[in-house]
């Protein structure tokens, strides 16, 4: 007993020193961040282009700065974040468990960042252009310059999540909560909705729907073909028992 609360008493003296780590880079790199607060204003507001942002409060500028500078420093600190993440599980996990979560891991992230850079290239300034479609003469546009970030943000975010999808489904097949079959009976509803939604947030030209839609489409596609794989990964290791 005494051996078991030792253990549990130095995981969580381990936790808090990654902790400590964790939020003193999170400061250092939002504070550094911060003192470029100009270009990353720049680089958030290009979406916006011609469009001129007000700031309806005597803080708002600052508080929405330092929002930034926070996201900022975040995405800087993520590789020592996710490094004192990894040292802080590894010790407890199998020499197998290890080797696969290292691939797992740098295939979120690169799909996390595909996705946010999609989102900012190419969805971004057709979902602007689809808002400003509201605008006449009587009703203009003026945006809040917290809310736009928060727009922008929330848009970034959810397209580096969307991102993950070969991964859930990897996750699920391994799970046998979805096979290959299934998710090829179900292709022609995914593709509709995809193309539905691709409609709904860009102009009425065939181009943008088609560049809305195909990234969405490749990643289905993608989810089947790694369905197919676990299934065939389980189907050999069971032939060979």
């Amino acid at each position: 007993m005494s051996e078991l609360r030792m253990t549990l008493v130095e995981h969580l003296v381990e936790l808090r020193k990654r902790l400590i780590i964790v939020a003193v880079a999170l400061v250092a790199t939002g504070a550094v961040a911060y003192t470029f607060a100009p270009a990353t204003r720049a680089f958030f507001t290009r979406p916006a282009g011609s469009i001129k942002l007000v700031y309806l409060s005597p803080t708002e500028a600052l508080t929405t700065d330092i929002k930034i500078s926070f996201l900022v420093g975040l995405l800087v600190a993520s590789p020592l974040i996710l490094y004192q993440l990894w040292a802080f599980v590894a010790p407890g996990l199998h020499s197998w468990e290890r080797a696969q979560l290292w691939p797992l891991a740098l295939a979120s992230t690169v799909l996390f960042f595909a996705g946010a850079a999609f989102s900012y290239y190419a969805v971004l300034p057709l979902a602007i252009r689809f808002v400003l479609g509201f605008a006449t003469p009587d009703l203009q546009a003026l945006f809040s310059y917290s809310r736009y970030i928060s727009f922008v943000t929330s848009i970034i975010l959810s397209f580096g999540l969307i991102f993950q999808l070969p991964l859930g489904v990897l996750f699920l097949a391994r799970l046998g909560l979805v096979t290959a079959p299934g998710l090829r009976r179900s292709r022609r509803y995914a593709i509709l909705v995809i193309f539905i939604v691709a409609a709904i947030l860009t102009p009425p030209d065939v181009l943008s729907q088609i560049l809305m839609a195909a990234p969405m489409v490749a990643l289905y596609e993608i989810s089947i073909w790694l369905a197919h794989l676990v299934r065939a990964q389980e189907k050999a290791t069971k032939d060979n028992k």
